[in-house]
């Protein structure tokens, strides 16, 4: 089978002054895990297919970390943690299995096996809507595993993943137990996404969660971070929205908005991703996003005449903080609102002939000036 990853490994040591730890190949061990594919990249490391070695029924998915420096996340974490995660049950989170370092020195992390894909390599081929709608489907999940003592300690997008029938899924870590004593050190995926405060070493609460929730929505609707932060999080930038994913649904969904609709969204963004102040919890993000959807979906079936449409109707799902949108599929794009009427013009028809008539008048008018030249 070929390695997707050979290519990166080899151009690795041109990549830093320090080389990178090398990947492990499919047949290689992670611990009593075999590595039977390669699957994807994302800004924290790589996503590989794995069997239990004793148990060839048991599959599992693995990620390699890039970065030998978050060895104190992942392990420290793992040891601390492993078994309150494993017993939360929360729906749409896959727990971490095992972990340890890989042959080259990495540290990996296992959690159960599902299909589908990094959030982040197909989102930005989604509607705009369906992908805002993502969001509150995280607040849902993160509303079911509070209920089970369980808060957000990072957000690292390439542990959210989606399945091929769009559930969203959290795997591995990232949430924490409530009063968990592990490190709070972060892994570098999550730290342009991770209120400031936490990156100096705070533990986390409801503010810096909403923060983290707010930087994932400018990557859902942006497909980055804002370029000004410095080039920490131009790094995470180029590892955001991965070379798979199209743009193209992305930019018909922002061009069929009207100007204040992009205008209310742009104010929503900002406030969201910068300013840390406006949604002092993950409820009042959700609704907030929930509203803007309410608001577009009313304009839309006012436009068309039709209160209660199909597509008003599919947003009432997300109303409300946190709620689960009803449909699970992409909605289609939003089409503009209608203009205010404007007084009424002639007909075309009757201003082509007025046209014709008066270019035929100047064409005659014309020939008798050229015939009576000629004559004289």
């Amino acid at each position: 089978m070929t390695d997707p990853f050979a290519s990166s490994r080899a151009s690795s040591p041109d990549a830093s002054p320090r080389a990178a730890p090398p990947l492990p190949a499919v047949g290689e061990r992670l611990g009593v895990w075999r590595i039977t594919a390669a699957l994807f990249e994302v800004g924290s490391g790589h996503w590989f297919r794995v069997e239990h070695a004793l148990a060839t029924a048991e599959a599992g998915l693995a990620i390699v970390y890039r970065s030998d420096a978050d060895a104190q996340a992942v392990l420290m974490r793992f040891a601390e943690e492993s078994e309150a995660l494993g017993r939360a049950s929360v729906p749409g989170y896959g727990p971490p299995l095992d972990s340890g370092l890989s042959p080259g020195g990495s540290p990996y992390l296992v959690v159960p096996f599902m299909e589908g894909a990094p959030l982040m390599r197909v989102a930005m081929a989604l509607p705009l809507r369906r992908r805002m709608e993502l969001l509150l489907e995280l607040v849902a999940l993160l509303d079911a595993a509070q209920a089970r003592g369980l808060v957000l300690h990072e957000l690292d997008p390439g542990m959210l993943w989606l399945s091929p029938s769009q559930q969203l899924c959290w795997l591995g870590q990232g949430l924490a137990p409530r009063g968990s004593q592990a490190p709070p050190v972060l892994v570098r995926a999550a730290e342009p996404l991770a209120d400031p405060r936490q990156r100096t070493g705070a533990r986390p609460d409801a503010a810096s969660e909403a923060y983290a929730l707010g930087r994932l929505l400018g990557l859902l609707i942006n497909g980055r971070l804002p370029r000004r932060e410095g080039a920490a999080d131009a790094r995470a930038d180029a590892v955001a929205v991965e070379a798979s994913a199209t743009p193209v649904a992305s930019l018909q969904s922002w061009l069929s908005l009207s100007a204040a609709h992009r205008e209310s969204l742009d104010r929503l963004l900002d406030r969201a991703m910068t300013d840390g102040h406006t949604f002092p919890d993950r409820t009042v993000l959700a609704q907030a996003v929930s509203t803007w959807l309410d608001d577009t979906a009313a304009t839309q079936a006012a436009g068309h005449g039709r209160p209660g449409s199909g597509v008003a109707h599919a947003s009432a799902g997300g109303a409300g903080a946190g709620a689960r949108p009803s449909a699970p599929m992409p909605l289609s794009p939003l089409s503009p609102p209608a203009q205010a009427s404007a007084p009424l013009k002639p007909p075309a028809a009757s201003v082509v002939e007025r046209v014709a008539g008066a270019l035929a008048v100047l064409a005659v008018a014309a020939l008798l000036v050229w015939l009576l030249l000629r004559a004289h």
